[in-house]
């Protein structure tokens, strides 16, 4: 029986990096199947690649105990009207793309409908709730995995595993000019009077820019004074998503707001405070010195120092289980141990020497560029088996 329709597929992306990784495996399967249809819960990313918006993500971009709990009316309401477009619109494969504590829920939605599923980046398990494997495990046909030690993890405990290899590779292996920008950095920190540029790079969910923004604010006046007439200038990111306004209100101090994307902007950064997250493994893989801050309401960090199982948070530290840079978390989050920190990247030479030759492992870690190519072989395979098993062609 022919499908006598193109294919459809429903991708769910519930923050900005989901989003532009949605994007990113859009492109890949369009080059393979023109015809393909795309919709999805997402935001301004997918939405500049035409796909079609259902709900916007920044209606549910929310993590913590305490921050989705305010945030579950929309949750809700989010979830029944996408449960309804699964229903209603011939969907032939769903797409959701970590943010697990939403996507769950669909992804059971999705099978209970005869729509496979196929994960993009593998939900944390191996950081905290291992218990949720199995549940997980029966909602989903094939999980796509992005860090080197996540496939031994998934297929030990029964899922079908797709290698993809980390998608920042297309950016930082390929068309990004590693070794010229890290030559260049070297020689500026190198240079005691030379002028400085200093990242800060909050993250996009705004109650991490709520709870880190005063501190980086005080950290970088904390720095301009230990620098003793050093010229320096601070760069903030402005996350896709961000209202760039409303950080503007709260950074008031002659920082420059950049929407540039991070590997536009690393390369001319020569040191960096970046928020625990995606950034902060995109600032390993430039090469740029950072200190890694991360900051979130009591009750979540309560609960997290009690679920977690992993040493590290930082990304680049956990692909390397070992600590490769500083992590600053909750109380240890404050400007004084920040600035003196960052400011040690001056001073010592020999560590900056160890951290690149640390970034060179990181980057042969993360695999070769082509995850989304990957991605997309692997989506386009699951719904033709899909389609054999029901007999059309």
């Amino acid at each position: 029986m022919s499908r006598g329709r193109p294919r459809h597929i429903f991708l769910s992306c519930g923050e900005a990096s989901g989003d532009r990784y949605g994007a990113r495996v859009v492109e890949a399967l369009r080059r393979r199947d023109p015809q393909l249809r795309f919709s999805a819960l997402g935001g301004p990313a997918l939405r500049a690649a035409g796909v079609e918006i259902v709900r916007d993500s920044a209606d549910i971009a929310v993590m913590g105990v305490g921050e989705v709990a305010r945030a579950l009316p929309s949750l809700w309401s989010a979830r029944r009207a996408l449960g309804r477009h699964l229903e209603r619109e011939a969907v032939d494969l769903f797409l959701p793309i970590d943010f697990p504590g939403f996507n769950a829920r669909l992804a059971g939605a999705a099978r209970g409908a005869g729509v496979p599923v196929f994960w993009l980046v593998a939900p944390q398990l191996w950081a905290w709730g291992g218990w949720r494997a199995a549940s997980l495990r029966r909602r989903i046909d094939l999980l796509g995995t992005i860090l080197p030690f996540e496939p031994a993890f998934f297929r030990a405990r029964g899922f079908e595993v797709a290698p993809l290899g980390h998608p920042l590779m297309d950016d930082y292996a390929g068309r990004f000019p590693f070794a010229a920008s890290v030559a260049a950095r070297e020689e500026r920190l190198g240079q005691r009077d030379a002028p400085l540029t200093i990242g800060l790079l909050p993250g996009s969910r705004r109650q991490e820019l709520a709870a880190l923004l005063p501190i980086l604010k005080v950290t970088s006046q904390t720095i301009i004074g230990h620098l003793g007439g050093r010229e320096v200038r601070f760069v903030v990111s402005v996350a896709p998503g961000v209202d760039r306004a409303w950080l503007q209100e709260r950074f008031l101090f002659g920082a420059e707001l950049s929407e540039e994307p991070l590997p536009t902007l690393l390369p001319r950064l020569d040191l960096a405070l970046v928020c625990s997250g995606t950034a902060s493994l995109e600032a390993g893989l430039a090469g740029v010195p950072h200190e890694i801050v991360y900051r979130t309401g009591a009750l979540t960090a309560f609960a997290a120092r009690r679920l977690l199982k992993v040493r590290h948070i930082g990304l680049a530290n956990l692909v390397m289980d070992r600590r490769v840079v500083r992590e600053h978390v909750q109380d240890e989050a404050s400007p004084l141990p920040l600035a003196r920190d960052l400011l040690t990247w001056l001073a010592r030479p020999a560590d900056r020497e160890a951290f690149q030759a640390d970034v060179r492992q990181l980057r042969k870690a993360c695999g070769a560029p082509g995850a989304w190519d990957r991605a997309a072989l692997a989506a386009i395979g699951l719904m033709d088996r899909r389609d054999q098993a029901a007999g059309r062609r």
